[in-house]
């Protein structure tokens, strides 16, 4: 628990915020402090000029030999007044004896520290120079002030500390408050935490949505989006591999049988020898055609067939397909009907593979009676529409819903038809085609006669 707390995002956050704010008050004081500094300094700058001047004109007026400490009366007592003749080879007049001849200072008022001066401290004086000429022999004054007596750099002083002493429980009470207001802010992270670990696959839960509509609000209808999503995916090849098995069963058990059959007594009868072999080679076939199917499936959906869309022309492939089934299939007739525009868009031998199976589909499924079948194109609102059109039987319309998932086929068993024969993949596949197209696959049927099969290429798919 202790090391769980020191790893809450919120006491670090609020660790963070209460760093600025510590970092904000030293910056605050420091600037506080040079601007008073800068401007007491500037005053007592002018202050000492002031004065300088002021002593100047007193010496002018009564004369360097005649000064007497009451023509200073007027010069503020904290104020020490030096007056040398030349270099400071002569003292004319000091009102503090233990400050002595300094370096000159004629442009600005200077700070001067030298350590251990006095018996029991340091000299730190703030002073300035005034050189001038009377009766042509030259004077230096040099008035001072002691800095450590100085009230405004004792006051700012003190200032300085007692801001820093009180920043310290206010920076306290902001780690507080913004550690609770970090923690309730950030608690429907911790509940979708909690919920998190609850979940499964099956599980019913989902993220609780507390209808603010803010960034939380949003975070939770996403995963709840998201964990939808992937429990149908979840459902979906659950039920894939169901039915992959279920596929395989039939003809792994028939070859399982043949094989038995042969390594008991068959291999010694030449006409079931032959009968086996031929079923167990028809089984095998039924395997592959299964598993290449779901291979092109599998490629369609992670996208790594690239498609070599080109315009091509409509009339064109369906003419093709009219030849090619008319070749195969005695029980079909074809016929290329109306056509609404010239070209389309797309993969062309993506396309006529997904008209293969429909067509395909359309003369195994009315076999051994005739079956039409018309080929139309249209530009609607929607994009391009390529129809396929049979007269052949019907497809139940509790069925229809379900005739383009994997392996499902329209009987009850949900065996294979030794008749009509086929792995329930065909309109899988075309559905992939047609997803990786932007496309749509849509199917009509009454039930009794007749099965439309629409292809719908988005506008920007479409030619023209």
């Amino acid at each position: 628990m202790k090391k769980s707390f020191f790893r809450s995002k919120a006491l670090r956050l609020s660790l963070v915020f209460s760093g600025l704010i510590a970092a904000l008050i030293i910056i605050f004081v420091v600037l506080f402090a040079l601007v008073i500094k800068k401007n007491d300094r500037k005053r007592q700058s002018n202050f000492l000029s002031h004065t300088a001047e002021s002593v100047k004109t007193i010496l002018k007026n009564v004369g360097p030999d005649m000064v007497t400490e009451s023509d200073f009366v007027d010069i503020p007592y904290f104020v020490s007044v030096c007056i040398y003749e030349g270099d400071g080879d002569r003292t004319i007049y000091s009102n503090d004896p233990f400050i002595r001849n300094l370096p000159k200072a004629e442009e600005k008022a200077v700070n001067y520290i030298e350590k251990n001066y006095f018996i029991d401290g340091d000299l730190n004086v703030l002073y300035r120079t005034l050189t001038f000429e009377i009766s042509g022999k030259s004077y230096v004054v040099q008035v001072s002030v002691n800095m450590d007596r100085d009230f405004a750099t004792r006051l700012l002083k003190e200032l300085n500390f007692a801001i820093i002493l009180f920043s310290l429980p206010l920076i306290l009470v902001s780690f507080l408050a913004s550690y609770f207001i970090i923690k309730s802010t950030i608690s429907p992270v911790k509940k979708m935490t909690e919920t998190a670990k609850k979940m499964s696959y099956a599980s019913e839960n989902h993220f609780e949505v507390a209808g603010s509509g803010d960034e939380f609000d949003r975070l939770a209808e996403t995963f709840n989006t998201l964990f939808a999503r992937l429990k149908q995916d979840f459902e979906r090849e659950k039920q894939f591999t169901s039915d992959v098995s279920h596929e395989l069963k039939t003809p792994i058990a028939v070859i399982s049988g043949h094989a038995n059959l042969i390594r008991r007594w068959g291999k010694d009868d030449p006409v079931q020898l032959e009968k086996s072999i031929s079923r167990l080679t028809a089984e095998v076939h039924t395997m592959q055609a299964i598993v290449d199917n779901l291979l092109q499936i599998s490629r369609l959906e992670r996208g790594t067939i690239k498609l070599e869309k080109k315009s091509i022309s409509i009339r064109d492939l369906s003419q093709r397909l009219k030849e090619d089934t008319e070749a195969w299939a005695n029980n079909a007739t074809v016929t290329v009907g109306k056509m609404g525009t010239e070209s389309i868009f797309c993969d062309a031998e993506l396309l006529y593979e997904s008209m293969t199976i429909i067509v395909s589909n359309s003369v195994k499924y009315a076999k051994p009676e005739k079956v039409n079948i018309i080929i139309e194109e249209k530009v609607t609102e929607r994009g391009t529409e390529l129809s396929i059109i049979d007269d052949g039987p019907g497809i139940k319309k509790e069925d229809l819903p379900h005739v383009l998932e994997r392996f499902y086929r329209a009987d009850e068993s949900h065996n294979r038809d030794k008749e009509k024969g086929g792995s329930g993949l065909g309109l899988a596949i075309v559905k992939s085609i047609m997803d990786i197209h932007g496309g749509q696959v849509q199917i009509f049927s009454d039930g009794i006669k007749g099965t439309t099969v629409t292809l719908t290429f988005p506008a920007k798919e479409g030619g023209r």
